[in-house]
């Protein structure tokens, strides 16, 4: 390969990378559409919000908001229908049930714990016929589309 074309992939593969980089922007809580706004307040209180952001990914918008209320931070992500897709929420270690915590001390007996999180991803299982081929989905409120 010439180095010229070398270059030239090289170029073509970072401008695409550019293109479908998450970029992310922190705004008010104010700026957040209405509808999400409100399903952020059933849970979450807005005294306790440390960060909004809008997050542009492959064309899609979603809304992260980070909240601590009594020294527990919980991260949450929104659709622009206010549909909730994920909520990340912080837990001590010993709040895993009991075989999560032996199967990890198991794998891992020298682990330090710096951190541990509750994580809950929202998505809907559809299933259907595409001409004769029987298709279960698992679809997320964000657009992506998982086959099983």
């Amino acid at each position: 390969m010439s180095k010229k074309v070398f270059i030239s992939a090289i170029v073509t593969l970072f401008c695409s990378a550019t293109l479908h980089a998450e970029q992310t922007k922190e705004i008010s809580f104010g700026q957040l559409p209405k509808i999400v706004q409100s399903s952020a307040l059933k849970h979450i209180v807005q005294t306790g919000i440390k960060k909004v952001e809008v997050i542009q990914d492959e064309g899609i918008t979603k809304y992260e908001i980070e909240s601590k209320t009594d020294g527990i931070i919980k991260d949450i992500s929104f659709a622009t229908n206010g549909m909730v897709l994920e909520i990340e929420q912080s837990m001590q270690f010993t709040q895993l049930p009991i075989v999560a915590q032996q199967a990890v001390k198991k794998e891992y007996p020298n682990i330090k714990i710096t951190e541990v999180e509750s994580v809950q991803e929202f998505y809907f299982d559809v299933e259907g016929d595409d001409t004769g081929k029987l298709l279960e989905l698992k679809v997320f409120a964000s657009g992506d589309i998982e086959d099983d």
